[in-house]
């Protein structure tokens, strides 16, 4: 049974990622990542939520996985955001580095 759950049925445009991701590999993130992947490019011009506050932990290859979607939607030129929760620290110091990435990518601290 997987410690991590990624729900993208729940709300339009909205990816929620719950659990512990320590995922083995970048290409098993790239494999748990496709749907967010698939939904950040056909939601367009009007974006892409990633909502990583129930994440309780991510390893680096899962940081580096969102680096990767925050760059698609870069190319693209689109916006996306991510949903973060201000008591868990690897979020907020991952998320103020994707924000340099592009600049359409918003953060919002619950």
């Amino acid at each position: 049974m997987n410690e991590w759950h990624i729900d993208t049925e729940g709300k339009t445009a909205t990816a929620t990622l719950r659990g512990v991701f320590r995922l083995e590999s970048p290409e098993a993130y790239d494999t748990a990542f496709a749907p967010i992947l698939a939904g950040l490019k056909t939601a367009g011009a009007s974006g892409y939520t990633v909502n990583l506050a129930e994440a309780t932990l991510m390893n680096s290859s899962g940081i580096r996985a969102l680096a990767d979607l925050v760059m698609v939607a870069r190319r693209a030129d689109h916006p996306v955001t991510f949903v973060a929760k201000g008591s868990v620290p690897w979020q907020r110091k991952a998320l103020a580095s994707l924000e340099s990435l592009h600049s359409k990518v918003t953060v919002s601290i619950l």
